[in-house]
């Protein structure tokens, strides 16, 4: 009798053992599966965007005022700084990359005109797209490799206020 209780004692931990790896095989086998539908996930995306893009030759001119020139801030690359600025009736700050040469010219709270040249074929949904395409000799790291859509950035300063203030939308590509 005394045998038969470790027997059984043996055969229990190796079927809740058994039981336990297989359980494992299984969850993993479902995160193989995951991955797997995520990556043909992200490949219908690329084909997907691919049919979204569009061909641009334009450009348009938006009027900011200069809030700071975050002179304290050092970016990882030296030839790139941020500039925040307000556009006329958002009364909403926010941060623009643009290249340190072009910084030096800036005073704070004077309203400058920025235009956006868009050249080349790329997806553009909203200004936050048109400011991660921004290229320039001095900013060449900002665009991806593959990307062929390039934006350059000409700033200006401009004595125009309030309505008179130049707020273009961005422009259609084809």
């Amino acid at each position: 009798m005394k045998y038969y209780k470790y027997i059984i004692i043996v055969l229990s931990i190796l079927v809740i053992g058994m039981s336990g790896y297989i359980i494992y095989l299984y969850n993993a086998a479902e995160s193989l599966n995951k991955d797997i539908k995520v990556e043909n996930n992200e490949d219908k995306d690329i084909v997907q965007n691919k049919n979204l893009e569009k061909e641009y030759d334009c450009s348009y001119t938006k009027t900011y005022r200069i809030v700071n020139l975050l002179d304290g801030y050092i970016a990882e690359v030296p030839e790139l700084s941020y500039i925040v600025l307000d556009a006329f009736q958002t009364h909403s700050a926010f941060t623009h990359k643009i290249s340190s040469e072009a910084k030096k010219n800036l005073e704070v709270n004077k309203y400058y005109e920025f235009t956006y040249y868009l050249k080349g074929r790329g997806i553009i949904n909203d200004e936050n797209d048109v400011r991660s395409y921004i290229s320039s000799t001095e900013i060449n790291q900002n665009n991806m490799e593959d990307s062929k859509l390039k934006v350059t950035l000409e700033i200006k300063e401009t004595d125009k206020l309030g309505m008179e203030q130049v707020q273009e939308n961005i422009c259609e590509g084809k």
